[in-house]
């Protein structure tokens, strides 16, 4: 802790946290928190006052296929025609992705990562293409984004197999060269892996992971089943796995949709399994992807996400596709999609609606592993105000983030505030 009187390079003055307690000042130095509390008394070049408006740590989006996002037409996003198969979702990416330069992903990519942080994105796990079609091309497009907005957002890529692992000759040699170029996180989607079983292409992906010696994102159970039987699952063989090769802490699994599909029997038997492994789950906006063919009783296509939370289990959530062949919607604002998933999981005490705010923060950051993240003293300071009273009034009012923070440095800010609750009490 800097000693009271010296020069910092800033002070926030007059926070409200996510706890309730108000009235809290910040001195920022040299990108981390140096000291907190009532009525701080140091130098700064840079002062601020909050005006008891709700102080954060930056929102982790911990899901993105980054190097497809805005993919669409800038003036008219939306699908051209409607679609009800996956698996057509994934014959109009194929069609498309041919076509792309490095140079237009890094385009794209950079003004996703501008985009994000507006909306108070401090760090970010990125899915990245990689397979003998396109080769290593959308990896060095993002390595080069990764570099050049480094100040902006932490990023995070995943070496993610669009093509499987399996079905095409020279496919795991390439992803050796993705770690050794650069990629971080070893990726997993068995439902693209065609011609082969789920627990070959996750085998798979498990022995790359442990042989690379790095943490493994998993694509799991995708789809919505009307049956669905214990051994079915994706999710419990990679548990299994996980606790078979020690890799507790270390599997991210995003959708988990099937889940949801099993009878509440089986479901409480594999998140116990799921919670022993110590997975996080990330859930995505499934419910604007399935349930399509379903005549009556539409189906939402979301993971147990209470249950999950209640056994303990790290549960955040994530924009997945922005823009894309995939999904035409989006922002890379994770208020927007919190509020979305509240909608679906049925989350509307403000309980819930605070933990969803912890969800897109410090589960998502904890699923991602981030060092010094948070409000203490030592952290770094990656920081969002949002204008609002708290956790619940920002996702129901939806707030401006009124400033990002990244490293301490102000790097975005909403100077017009419309309805605030700020200007009335």
């Amino acid at each position: 802790m800097v000693n009271e009187g010296a020069m910092v390079d800033l002070v926030l003055r007059n926070a409200t946290l996510p706890d309730g307690s108000s009235g809290i000042d910040f001195a920022i130095d040299q990108k981390l928190i140096v000291d907190r509390g009532p009525n701080l008394k140091y130098l700064s070049s840079q002062e601020i006052d909050l005006e008891r408006r709700l102080l954060i740590p930056g929102f982790v989006e911990s899901h993105i296929h980054l190097d497809i996002a805005l993919m669409n037409s800038w003036e008219k996003p939306g699908r051209q025609e409607p679609f009800r198969l996956m698996s057509d979702l994934n014959a109009a990416l194929e069609k498309r992705r041919g076509t792309f330069t490095q140079s237009e992903i890094e385009q794209r990519a950079s003004t996703a990562l501008k985009m994000a942080s507006r909306q108070g994105v401090t760090a970010m796990r990125a899915q990245c293409h990689v397979d003998p079609e396109v080769e290593l091309r959308h990896l060095r497009a993002l390595l080069n984004v990764k570099d050049q907005y480094q100040d902006l957002i932490t990023l995070q890529i995943v070496a993610f197999p669009q093509q499987g692992l399996l079905k095409i000759p020279g496919t795991l040699d390439l992803f050796r060269e993705a770690f050794k170029l650069g990629a971080d996180i070893m990726g997993c989607a068995p439902n693209l892996d065609t011609g082969c079983s789920f627990r070959e292409h996750i085998n798979t992906a498990f022995e790359l992971a442990m042989e690379m010696d790095v943490d493994l994102d998993v694509h799991a159970d995708l789809s919505i089943p009307k049956h669905v039987e214990l051994d079915d699952l994706e999710i419990v063989f990679t548990a299994n796995r996980t606790l078979d090769n020690g890799y507790q802490g270390r599997i991210t699994a995003g959708h988990v949709s099937a889940l949801d599909s099993t009878l509440p029997e089986i479901a409480t038997q594999v998140i116990h399994l799921m919670a022993e492994a110590q997975i996080n789950v990330v859930s995505q906006p499934d419910l604007y992807r399935l349930g399509r063919e379903d005549s009556h009783h539409v189906r939402r296509g979301l993971t147990r996400v209470k249950e999950l939370l209640a056994a303990g289990v790290n549960v955040t959530y994530a924009s997945n596709n922005v823009r894309d062949a995939l999904r035409p919607m989006g922002n890379f604002d994770l208020l927007e999609e919190g509020l979305i998933l509240a909608y679906g999981a049925h989350m509307d005490t403000e309980e819930q609606l605070n933990t969803l705010l912890d969800m897109s923060t410090y589960h998502a950051a904890k699923a991602l592993k981030l060092k010094n993240y948070g409000l203490e003293v030592g952290c770094l300071a990656d920081l969002v105000v949002l204008d609002a009273p708290s956790p619940a009034a920002a996702i129901i009012s939806q707030s401006a983030k009124t400033y990002v923070f990244k490293f301490g440095n102000q790097v975005a800010t909403t100077q017009i505030l419309s309805d605030s609750y700020f200007e009335e009490n």
